[in-house]
């Protein structure tokens, strides 16, 4: 680790990228910046990232298994400023397509960088229902980083894959697998794409109010839970928040509800760092039908 550290920064000419750079390496402490596996939505930043229930677009970022019960095309953008910095910010856009008794298709793209370091994403997912309780969804990625040289750009395949279950009306279960081959990018470096699994729950105790609770293991980090809650105060505008233990964390944001259109914004906060604010926006099709 303090080998791959040390070439990072060693071909960083500007020190203010190595400042950005450093930040991002201290928010990251469950795994090495490089490669993360990224939260990504406002809905799941503001409960914490405890999203491994969640049935949505960005569902391509959370848990495939979450696509399947899409009927109409979706499509979702998302932006978070890291640090409050452009050079850290993430951008990132997923799609649901689904494909009618077959299954959804999903397609995502994340982008996280600068000039002098860049981390893009791409992934291709399919989800199915399995009658009315059990979901699954699968994914391929294709993951590159580019460095100024002599590092250049490097990239590498890996999967990762999702189950949900329906267990009650009120109750539902989700279990996710990234990476489960423990794909590296570049082995002399340990530079090693995260494997994370992780296991959550989500209970709605009634038409306004929903808790979701979630265990993530980095293998090669410690343990975190997290817990997050929303609460619809209109049929149009959800409060959300969240905590995470590992990293102690704060989260909360809000949703509204625009008929096809969803707009969420939340911000995490970092007891050493601050905050860290995101938008999304979503639109499915005739969601409302």
């Amino acid at each position: 680790m303090q080998q791959k550290v040390s070439f990072y920064f060693s071909k960083m000419k500007n020190p203010i990228w190595i400042v950005c750079f450093a930040m991002l390496l201290l928010s990251s402490a469950s795994t090495f910046a490089s490669n993360n596996n990224y939260p990504i939505g406002s809905r799941a930043s503001a409960m914490g990232n405890a999203s491994s229930t969640f049935e949505n677009v960005f569902s391509n970022f959370h848990n495939q298994a979450g696509l399947a019960v899409i009927s109409h095309f979706g499509i979702g953008i998302a932006y978070k400023n890291n640090f409050l910095l452009n050079e850290t910010g993430l951008k990132s856009a997923a799609l649901a397509i689904p494909l009618k008794s077959i299954g959804v298709i999903g397609i995502n793209v994340s982008s996280f960088g600068f000039d002098q370091y860049a981390e893009n994403k791409y992934g291709l997912a399919f989800a199915k229902k399995f009658g009315d309780i059990i979901s699954m969804g699968l994914q391929l990625d294709y993951m590159q980083t580019r460095f100024t040289e002599p590092y250049g750009s490097k990239g590498v395949l890996f999967g990762q894959f999702g189950i949900r279950g329906q267990l009650t009306e009120n109750l539902a279960l989700g279990v996710h697998v990234y990476n489960p081959t423990r794909t590296s990018l570049d082995k002399t470096l340990n530079d090693r794409v995260p494997t994370i699994l992780k296991s959550g729950i989500s209970y709605q105790f009634n038409e306004k109010l929903v808790t979701v609770f979630e265990i993530e293991k980095d293998l090669e980090a410690k343990m975190n839970v997290k817990a997050g809650a929303e609460y619809g105060i209109h049929e149009k505008f959800d409060v959300r928040f969240g905590i995470n233990s590992f990293q102690r964390k704060v989260s909360f944001g809000a949703g509204i509800n625009l008929d096809n259109w969803e707009i969420d914004l939340a911000s995490e906060y970092h007891q050493n760092l601050g905050f860290v604010p995101n938008m999304t926006i979503r639109w499915q099709l005739n969601r409302n039908d």
